[in-house]
């Protein structure tokens, strides 16, 4: 989750969502009657008879009757009433309305009351989007330049110079000393991802001079910027390049989870268990440290998957929501869609 704003004082919550987690979050912490404020559209019928149907954009600003959750779309539903909007000739005020909210983009959440444990679930959120070490590079053929994300905000690094002179570029040497000094700069940074970006084909070749290095534990991704420099990293995170690369990480952090759990699943007296009624009886008795969830089984069992996520919450578990459009999300619905690591063994 990426917090822009929290005021308890008003009581307001400006967010931008980035992964299904934050959903699951999101629809804890909207209630009814609260205001909500975000993008939808609406198909508008034509003026002339026989043309198409024009779809506009809108803005509205919901008092909230219903929110759910449909992870299999990726999006949060907001239903309620219009209680303001633009364009103001195209809003109808108190008629029914819905915003999808959609990853990567971001609400303004309004209550008349904002509660304690509400801000705490957010604050919580925002805090795991940023927990690993996240180094920004924009480069492309003639510089590199670095920065390290903090709270989504920039502390700029060095800029490595490639040296390129004409045609010398295109040689073998120069091209593969330039990679090897960004490489050596990032693993120095000792951040656990690394996002490149830049125009041209720099970032491409980048890419096939880090196969077979030896990387570590660090993670690169890559994503399209049209500068370098200073603004080329502001691109970075003034876009939304970042939110599909927190994407692309939540779901490395998913199949890691997973891998782990069927790894200690193999050993002898394994501290895991599986299958709703055993995982069920850990997390009651304080066992279960890591909670495993499938979005299918949530959405089929929608109660009971959410007291247990609960229950899980109050031990000190951690929930990891699993996506099931990936391999890792497969296996756990293979399992029966809920697994837990505990933290001791259960008879």
């Amino acid at each position: 989750m990426r917090i822009l704003k929290i005021d308890e004082k008003a009581g307001f919550l400006h967010l931008v969502p980035q992964t299904g987690d934050d959903f699951w979050h999101l629809e804890r912490v909207i209630e009814k009657k609260d205001l909500v404020s975000g993008e939808t559209d609406r198909k508008i019928k034509p003026k002339v008879e026989g043309e198409k149907a024009e779809r506009i954009k809108l803005f509205v600003k919901l008092s909230v009757e219903k929110v759910e959750f449909h992870r299999f779309i990726g999006k949060l539903r907001v239903e309620g009433t219009i209680v303001e909007g633009k364009p103001a000739e195209l809003i109808e005020l108190g008629a029914h309305q819905s915003i999808d909210l959609e990853l990567g983009k971001p609400v303004k959440i309004e209550k008349t009351a904002l509660k304690k444990f509400q801000v705490e679930r957010i604050r919580k959120a925002g805090e795991q989007a940023k927990q690993a070490k996240v180094l920004l590079v924009a480069m492309d053929d003639e510089q590199a330049s670095f920065a390290v994300l903090r709270q989504f905000e920039l502390e700029e690094g060095p800029t490595i110079r490639s040296g390129k002179s004409g045609k010398q570029f295109e040689s073998d040497s120069v091209e593969g000393k330039y990679f090897g000094e960004v490489f050596e700069k990032a693993k120095e940074s000792r951040a656990k991802y690394v996002v490149v970006a830049g125009p041209g084909f720099a970032k491409n070749k980048f890419e096939q001079f880090l196969k077979g290095k030896g990387k570590g534990e660090m993670q690169f991704f890559f994503a399209a910027a049209n500068s370098v420099g200073k603004t080329g990293l502001q691109e970075l995170l003034k876009g939304n390049a970042l939110d599909r690369v927190v994407q692309e990480i939540q779901l490395v952090k998913e199949t890691q989870i997973v891998e782990e759990f069927l790894a200690e699943l193999g050993k002898d007296r394994a501290l895991a268990e599986y299958g709703f009624e055993q995982v069920q009886k850990a997390v009651e008795c304080g066992a279960a440290q890591k909670l495993l969830v499938a979005d299918k089984f949530l959405l089929e069992n929608r109660e009971k998957a959410e007291k247990l996520m609960q229950e899980a919450e109050k031990m000190r578990g951690e929930v990891h929501l699993v996506n099931c459009e990936h391999e890792a999300g497969e296996k756990l619905v293979n399992l029966g869609g809920v697994a837990a690591l505990l933290r001791y063994r259960i008879s």
